[in-house]
């Protein structure tokens, strides 16, 4: 037999294995990205199913709570309870008061044939504003008339009326109760009013 003799100045080699390797780690490497894909895929898709479940879920609660309530007969109120809080409500708008303009007011109304003793203001029913009491003591009947006809034309009080008068011995006493809306503005004059303000020297 023949002994062979390799010529070559480097050994053969089969170079054809690298590339067999690295084309099957990169088939590999792409067959697990797919498969990692899909699986994120699937959970992402799995939690948005659950979340719209979730608030599905809760819409369905909310609309049987709102059918609850419905049907539930309405709430009743004790008349102490009622007549606590319509205290406290007087007890807020009378600090809220604007005590200045109206004495203010009230200072440029009076006439000096009248002396008031007591303003008490109360809450106005179904009315804007405040119903102010007045009592107080005036010189002859017709100043105490006068007195609630100047309050009524005035730019901030409207229905003034008097409740009672009493003679005493050199004065009257009266009682008077007037709407004080200080939100008002103040009344236009009329044309009657301009055309006699016109005439006057």
């Amino acid at each position: 037999m023949r002994a062979s003799t390799n010529l070559a100045l480097r050994p053969f080699r089969n170079e054809r294995m690298p590339w067999l390797m690295a084309t099957l780690l990169i088939g590999v490497a792409l067959a697990v990205t797919i498969a990692h894909g899909r699986f994120v895929s699937r959970l992402l898709l799995g939690d948005e199913a659950r979340t719209v479940g979730v608030v599905r879920e809760d819409e369905a609660r909310i609309a049987e709570l709102e059918q609850a309530l419905a049907l539930e007969p309405p709430l009743k109120v004790e008349p102490s309870e009622i007549a606590r809080l319509r205290a406290i409500k007087d007890l807020v708008d009378r600090r809220a008061f604007p005590w200045r303009r109206l004495l203010a007011e009230l200072e440029a109304t009076l006439s000096p044939d009248v002396r008031l003793t007591t303003i008490a203001p109360n809450p106005a029913k179904n009315r804007r504003g405040m119903l102010i009491s007045l009592t107080g003591h005036a010189r002859t009947k017709d100043a105490a008339f006068t007195l609630a006809e100047t309050l009524d034309r005035a730019d901030t009080f409207s229905g003034a009326v008097l409740r009672s008068l009493i003679e005493e011995k050199d004065e009257t006493r009266f009682d008077l109760e007037v709407l004080f809306d200080p939100g008002k503005t103040a009344k236009k004059p009329s044309a009657r009013d301009q055309t006699l303000g016109e005439k006057s020297p």
